[in-house]
């Protein structure tokens, strides 16, 4: 065992100081390169809005090496999301409608009052609902990048003045407003859960919905960026686009879309991410560096050798159980058979309205789910 820890311990310092020379080699490029978007400024017409040159500006939400790196980060948010719901239990009463019966309502003046018609709702829906309506008072919804779940619960009256975004998307056939969340809810709780979440009930139920919420509005986020894909890939090549829906021949629109070898490369690192963000560090468990007199070395010399161990492990196709707090390859099917599909059903959807057509049936979100079903054997 030590001779493999020892093994580990030459890999990472291998592995450190590469990276080292990276990170120093381009610390000062990245600094200037990196693009962060924000959602204000001029009006402006997407027909002006350029997908193929990159600038520190609004308008380049819509170039596809802006719009991969924003999904890369978001990887993290849904990765550590999905891991802190794996802590706790299934606890399926959260999700049954009246299965709290003495919950406590709102008034209009923030004071508690019983719930005289709860219309049903589960514990789930009622954070999510006041979570949305919290967070619509400081205009989170008026991005167009988020979407609510319970748009018609939302308060008309917001604490902040509104910004004057630039229309990022078509409002053709209200193309900008197209919303999955129905049929993202419905795969969370009937296939999601399950995999990330053990059986049973640990009465920590609170703290269940909240991690549920930060679940559901990352890979929300993540699947209407479906959007920004499409507005992108219309815009490279609109003729090409509008020939196909006017054929209404969405096989070839999703065709034109996808791009496997990207697909490849997040199902991968999706992969990798959960097998190294769901483990444990090896620090206690490795031998002194000879030679050091600080805990540095050792502490970076760990945090890579965990990375090999992991990346072995996300590598591993046995199919058992890892170690780790969430299986890497559950998290890896997550994105292949529900995320990167229903991302994509989004963007056709999307285009079909931007070319002034009505989305297909089976593109309908209500008609969505048997899409879904039975992708992972229970």
């Amino acid at each position: 065992m030590k001779s493999v820890y020892l093994s580990l311990i030459w890999l990472s310092r291998v592995c450190v100081s590469a990276a080292f020379a990276t990170v120093l080699a381009s610390s000062s490029t990245e600094k200037q390169s990196q693009i962060h978007v924000r959602w204000k400024g001029p009006r402006t017409s997407s027909s002006q809005l350029s997908s193929t040159t990159c600038q520190a500006k609004t308008s380049d939400v819509f170039c596809l090496d802006t719009i991969r790196k924003s999904l890369i980060r978001q990887e993290e948010t849904i990765i550590f999301a999905m891991i802190e719901r794996s802590q706790f239990a299934q606890n399926r009463i959260v999700y049954v409608p009246d299965g709290f019966p003495d919950l406590r309502c709102m008034d209009e003046n923030d004071n508690i009052e019983e719930c005289e018609n709860s219309n049903g709702i589960s514990l789930l829906d009622y954070m999510l609902i006041g979570t949305e309506a919290l967070h619509a008072k400081v205009r989170r919804y008026t991005s167009p990048e988020e979407h609510s779940f319970f748009p018609s619960q939302l308060p008309a009256v917001r604490a902040l003045s509104d910004l004057d975004f630039p229309e990022l998307l078509s409002p053709i056939n209200e193309a900008d407003q197209i919303n999955f969340n129905d049929v993202l809810m419905k795969i969370y709780l009937n296939e999601i859960v399950p995999e990330i979440a053990s059986e049973g009930d640990d009465e920590q139920h609170g703290s269940t919905v909240t991690c549920d919420v930060a679940v559901l509005q990352a890979i929300s986020k993540r699947v209407h960026y479906g959007k920004f894909v499409a507005e992108s890939k219309y815009q490279s090549d609109p003729e090409g686009y509008q020939k196909l829906i006017d054929a209404d021949d969405a096989e070839g629109v999703m065709a034109l879309l996808t791009n496997a070898a990207v697909e490849e490369k997040v199902l991968r690192r999706a992969r990798l991410k959960a097998a190294t963000y769901g483990r444990e560090p090896l620090l206690s468990q490795m031998p002194p560096i000879e030679g050091v007199s600080d805990h540095k070395s050792e502490i970076v010399a760990a945090a890579a050798a965990s990375a090999v161990v992991a990346a072995v492990e996300a590598l591993n196709d046995e199919g058992e159980m890892r170690k780790g707090k969430v299986d890497p390859k559950t998290v890896e099917e997550i994105y292949r058979d529900f995320i990167i599909p229903l991302t994509k059903d989004i963007e056709v959807a999307y285009l079909y309205r931007r070319c002034g057509r009505d989305p297909p049936r089976n593109l309908d979100p209500s008609r969505l789910m048997e899409k879904y079903r039975n992708f992972f054997a229970h």
